[in-house]
């Protein structure tokens, strides 16, 4: 019978080795990340009159809590080539192109630019106790601008020429509020670490330039300028304060 009890104590202490090291590091406390961005947007209400889909760009930087509660910053660029409201049209010849300096056709590109400054604020729904992966959902406001900006590469067509390219820009600012629903994945390891996010725009705007040249009227109507897109963020996170954890 002697053997046998040594074999099962020793059987026993190997089956505790083994289980003390099994370990799995959860990140427990607070979280800085910043990160990048890229995705599509669609634009609605006023917006959706002078522009098609446009790309974004974004840079953020935002701090999770023991809670998973988030705040942050975003700066979001907009840009796209699919302009809707011809605003040199008096100035084009039947074919579609304008009359240079020198007397020859020559063209200018219209196309759309944009920002957003935004503090956001929400809270992270995670799956699991044991991860800090979740549904993420924020609210924000901030700043929105946006304004046409003319390609012509040979600085050819006067009518655009210095400053009075401000007559027919559309410079366009005002306050924005921003609300964003996704996903959000930082792995255990540390190694993968992204974010999938739908995001909402709701732009209070008005046009900054006193008059447009191309109408010969004010600018200073109310808008309302909509957006909807999807952006996959890449984050870069930095843990404070997080404790290993032991599991048996």
């Amino acid at each position: 019978m002697k053997p046998v009890l040594l074999f099962l104590l020793l059987l026993s202490c190997n089956t505790f080795i083994f289980g003390q090291e099994t370990t799995e590091k959860v990140n427990d406390g607070d979280i800085l990340y910043s990160g990048i961005s890229y995705g599509f947007n669609f634009p609605g209400g006023d917006l959706a009159d002078r522009y098609g889909r446009n790309l974004q760009f974004s840079l953020f930087s935002q701090h999770i809590t023991k809670s998973d509660y988030f705040y942050g910053v975003d700066f979001t660029f907009l840009f796209g080539d699919n302009v809707k409201e011809d605003v040199l049209a008096n100035f084009r010849t039947k074919e579609g192109y304008f009359l240079g300096s020198g007397g020859l056709g020559t063209e200018v590109f219209l196309r759309q630019r944009g920002l957003t400054l935004t503090g956001n604020f929400g809270k992270i729904f995670l799956l699991s106790k044991n991860s800090r992966s979740g549904i993420k959902a924020g609210i924000g406001a901030g700043v929105m601008q946006h304004n046409l900006r003319f390609l012509d590469d040979n600085n050819a067509v006067a009518q655009i020429g210095g400053d009075l390219r401000k007559g027919y820009d559309r410079l366009t600012r005002g306050f924005t509020l921003r609300q964003t629903i996704g996903y959000q994945l930082l792995s255990k390891n540390r190694r993968m670490n992204f974010a999938l996010d739908f995001v909402f725009l709701q732009g209070f705007t008005k046009e900054v330039r006193k008059i447009n040249f191309d109408t010969g009227l004010p600018t200073n109507q109310n808008r309302l300028d909509l957006g909807f897109g999807i952006q996959l963020s890449w984050i870069l996170p930095f843990y404070l304060n997080s404790k290993e954890t032991i599991y048996y």
